[in-house]
């Protein structure tokens, strides 16, 4: 089973991936984007690392009103200025679950973003996906874990 999660912000203000990497970092979490770090979030996935933890997560560009069209409706109301929408899709990996959470908080700190998890069609505030980083983490470094 795949989650989704989505996040909703001015193309314009797309941090670069140093630079998602440096706010995680300064609010002292160990991750590390290691895709190109001057690039910026794009079609082609990203791998990055939490704790340790190598991990891949496929990402998707795209302007808002086809992510909508595609059963968002539920976003409609929150949108303003938003034109492009930045789709994480992962598995039962609770280090891509964490390294989607974290990207998330980062986007939320420099962009402005709005964050949607898909499959319940909730959004996500800031204090909850900080709040969901300890239970990520410590699934993460249970021995029977996906990661």
């Amino acid at each position: 089973m795949s989650m989704t999660l989505i996040a909703f912000l001015r193309k314009a203000e797309v941090p670069g991936n140093r630079k998602i990497q440096e706010t995680l970092q300064e609010l002292g979490y160990d991750f590390t984007i290691l895709n190109d770090p001057e690039k910026q979030i794009d079609d082609n996935g990203i791998e990055c690392r939490i704790n340790g933890h190598n991990t891949y997560v496929e990402t998707y560009v795209d302007v808002p009103n086809k992510v909508i069209d595609e059963g968002g409706n539920c976003i409609k109301p929150d949108l303003t200025d938003q034109d492009w929408a930045i789709s994480f899709v992962w598995g039962a990996d609770f280090a891509a679950g964490a390294c989607v959470g974290l990207i998330s908080i980062a986007l939320i700190d420099l962009s402005s973003a709005l964050v949607y998890y898909m499959d319940d069609e909730i959004r996500y505030t800031r204090e909850m996906l900080v709040g969901e980083m300890s239970q990520f983490i410590e699934a993460m470094n249970k021995p029977d874990n996906h990661s």
